[in-house]
């Protein structure tokens, strides 16, 4: 057996797993030489203190608290404090009881102390019993270990010396049953006060706020072990059981620590009483009853520490719970079965008003709140406290598995959500309608140049036409003016067409600093309703380190938009099982490239050669004009567009360059 003496010394092994949870260093020789001579003097101390009604002059006897010393050294200290453990049962041997019996059989007994208990604790340590006690399983599992050891060591120490004829065989089974009960309850009064030793900062804040009800606590145990056992001797067997309530009223205040103590407390008191044999009842069938008594006290202050610990988790978990729902953006409801409100967050407040009342029905905030299911989301009205409705988003989740129990509701105000939404699909409106135009522009290009010529040449032919009518007009002066008037119509035909193709095609341009994120995400943000309809993954890999460029940001948007818009037109083939499209942007010296890459079926050959020409398409219903103006715009301020095989999804992919500088020539 052995002890640990210096717990001053605030050292425990990385495996002891004591409650501050702090790995205590290694003593230094110094410190082991101290720790070392402590524990024997303690341990023989306790020896000599608790040695009372032994059987013959061996040390079996009631109480052995130097038991409950060793374990806890050799839990916490492992295996490095086991050479110390023999050596203690051997020299309180010699020194407590003379020598008893033969020095081999000393030894012999001592080794069997200390493998007993050693083993003891290495199985503790190895299923985290090496800390103080705070739940009901690890109080059982300490105890029933505790109890299957000093059994086995009992056993083994009593065989010992009746084996070598020290100890009559009649009162072997007697001997064995006080050893075992004399160490069993020196380990439940002793180890879980030593591993608690820890906490002794908490405890001794405990005793500065409350020492009056600590010293009246304790005033009362000792005042009921003196008069039960003081005063009415004969029945102190028949009393005892009264003692279980202050050990009670204790471990409910004090836990674990404060209820070990209690019954440390009884113990000793039960010690000094034992002394005067012919008043006081035999001592070891006292010791059987204060087994219990122990037991009740580690189990019990378990129990209030485990539930301290619950308390305080659900306590932790609520405030955390309060945080969350008063930093919320959103309005946190619940509502009972009824639908009538139970609780509402400072979030609810501000979005409903004065509104907010706890019993109100929840549809006084939300007329058309209609759950019908355990779960789901919904966008209805909502009513502020002036009267007012505004778009809400409310989501709903029943508590626990029946509804009936209530529920939790979160509203958000829609209302710019809705407004941005109105907004993309203006700017996507305006898109399209910049779309036409730019259609029309080509249009009027494409039509100017195939009419130009045949024009010319109706003018040409209008102006023979009246030198060849010039006999004919003294008869008819009709006809002269008839031909003026035609060549003056061709002439002003060709004229407008011209003109019309300027104002789309060479009219100024105001150029500005693009930023292209700004200008992708706006693209993609108009498509997101689109994409999310067609299942389609859109990814942009776009840099951070991409500079602006100047350009007309219009324009480029239009281009933009409408290699998006041909991409998912792509991927709306049944034929297509993978749906994504890729968007990048990658910065060279002097230009920048965007790319559109779709996952789709490609460009056919019988296209891919006239593709950028109008009226070029493969679409059914399209008018094959979207490339081509496309293309213009780009290569009106220096820029191109190109079309390759995309060499990550295998469909089309559309390159944009455009010059960083802004170039403002044509080459369309």
């Amino acid at each position: 057996m052995g002890s640990r003496a210096t717990m001053n010394h605030g050292m425990t092994t990385a495996g002891s797993g004591s409650a501050s949870g702090a790995t205590i260093r290694s003593p230094t020789l110094r410190g082991w030489v101290v720790l070392a001579a402590g524990y024997l003097a303690l341990y023989v101390g306790a020896d000599w203190l608790t040695y009372v009604q032994p059987v013959l002059k061996l040390g079996i006897t009631p109480w052995n608290p130097q038991a409950g010393i060793t374990l806890a050294l050799l839990l916490i200290y492992g295996p490095r404090a086991f050479p110390v453990t023999g050596l203690a049962a051997f020299v309180s041997e010699l020194l407590v009881r003379g020598a008893p019996a033969p020095i081999p059989l000393l030894i012999a007994s001592s080794s069997i102390i200390a493998l007993g208990y050693g083993v003891l604790a290495a199985v503790m340590r190895a299923h985290g019993l090496a800390k103080p006690i705070e739940s009901t399983l690890a109080a059982a599992r300490f105890a029933l270990a505790a109890g299957a050891a000093t059994l086995l060591v009992a056993a083994a120490y009593v065989a010992l010396f009746v084996g070598a004829g020290s100890l009559p065989t009649e009162v072997a089974s007697n001997g064995m049953a006080r050893y075992w009960v004399g160490d069993l309850n020196g380990i439940l009064t002793v180890t879980p006060l030593l591993l608690h030793a820890s906490q002794w900062r908490m405890a001794l804040a405990a005793v500065q706020r409350r020492g009056w009800e600590i010293l009246a606590q304790f005033v009362v145990v000792a005042l009921m072990v003196w008069t039960i056992f003081g005063l009415a001797s004969t029945d102190g067997l028949r009393f005892f059981y009264p003692l279980f309530l202050p050990v009670i009223w204790i471990a409910l205040r004090w836990r674990v620590a404060g209820a070990i103590m209690a019954a440390l407390t009884i113990q000793v008191g039960l010690l000094i009483l034992a002394q005067d044999e012919t008043r006081f009842p035999p001592y070891v069938d006292l010791q059987f009853l204060m087994l219990t008594l122990s037991l009740t006290a580690v189990l019990l202050g378990a129990a209030v520490a485990e539930r301290a610990d619950a308390l305080r988790r659900v306590a932790l978990r609520e405030s955390e719970q309060r945080a969350l729902l008063a930093t919320a953006p959103d309005a946190v409801l619940t509502a009972d079965a009824a639908g009538n409100l139970l609780s509402a967050n400072p979030a609810a407040t501000r979005l409903f008003g004065a509104l907010v009342a706890t019993g109100q029905p929840i549809g006084n905030l939300l007329p058309a709140f209609r759950p019908d299911s355990a779960e789901g989301r919904t966008t209805i009205e909502g009513r502020r406290a002036n009267g007012t409705q505004f778009p809400a988003e409310a989501a709903w989740a029943a508590f626990g598995a029946q509804a009936e129990r209530g529920s939790l509701i979160i509203v958000r105000d829609a209302t710019e959500r809705l407004r941005s939404e109105a907004q993309l699909r203006e700017r996507d409106t305006a898109l399209a309608r910049a779309m036409r135009f730019a259609v029309a522009g080509e249009l009027a290009s494409a039509l100017t140049h195939e009419l130009n010529q045949p024009i010319t040449a109706l003018v040409s032919y209008l102006r023979a036409s009246q030198i060849l009518a010039a006999p004919f007009v003294a008869g008819d002066p009709r006809l002269a003016a008839t031909l003026e008037k035609a060549a003056d119509e061709a002439i002003r035909a060709s004229e407008v067409m011209r003109r019309l193709r300027d104002f789309y095609r060479s009219g100024s341009v105001q150029q500005e600093a693009v930023d292209v994120h700004e200008l992708c995400a706006g693209v993609v943000g108009a498509f997101s309703e689109r994409l999310r309809e067609a299942g389609v993954a859109l990814e942009m890999d776009i840099g951070g380190a991409i500079p602006g460029v100047r350009a007309n940001g219009t324009q480029l948007e239009i281009v933009l938009h409408n290699l998006l818009s041909n991409a998912l037109d792509a991927l709306a083939d049944p034929g297509v099982t993978l749906r994504a499209v890729v968007l990048r942007a990658r910065h060279e010296e002097r230009s920048l490239t965007l790319e559109v890459e779709d996952s789709g079926r490609g460009i056919g050959a019988e296209v891919a050669g006239r593709l950028f020409e109008p009226f070029v398409t493969t679409k059914a219903d399209g008018m094959g004009l979207g490339l081509a103006i496309s293309r213009s715009l780009l290569r009106a301020r220096g820029g191109d567009l190109t079309c390759r095989a995309g060499p990550r999804l295998g469909g089309a992919c559309f390159v944009m360059t455009i010059p960083m500088g802004g170039h403002g020539g044509s080459q369309a």
